[in-house]
């Protein structure tokens, strides 16, 4: 069976309006900085990065209305934007604000 699912926490740092596919879908792009510390090899590694997180539809609309610098979690698939696109972005299917919780986790 093959697999492609991801559940991400993080800050937003950027939210792009939302627009429209030609077919009338609403989409929305923001980019999602994570930070965390995970065990490899029995060491804690410090992880720091940002990804673009894309919603449509329902999630599209509610993802238009977050504002930078809040928290997020988000539950999807990795995908290509584009067929001429080789960076990954993450295709939001459901995500929860995240309130006074700490998102420096360990997984």
């Amino acid at each position: 069976m093959t697999r492609n699912s991801v559940v991400l926490t993080g800050t937003i740092v950027a939210v792009q309006p939302l627009r429209h596919t030609p077919a009338g879908v609403p989409v929305v792009e923001l980019v999602l900085h994570h930070q965390s510390t995970q065990k490899e090899a029995h060491q804690a590694v410090q992880i720091a990065f940002e990804v673009r997180v894309w919603g449509a539809g329902e999630v599209a609309q509610g993802l238009s209305a977050l504002t930078v610098g809040q928290r997020l979690a988000c539950k999807g698939f990795l995908a290509l934007p584009s067929q001429r696109s080789r960076q990954l972005v993450l295709r939001t299917q459901a995500y929860q604000l995240i309130y006074g919780e700490d998102l420096n986790e360990s997984e």
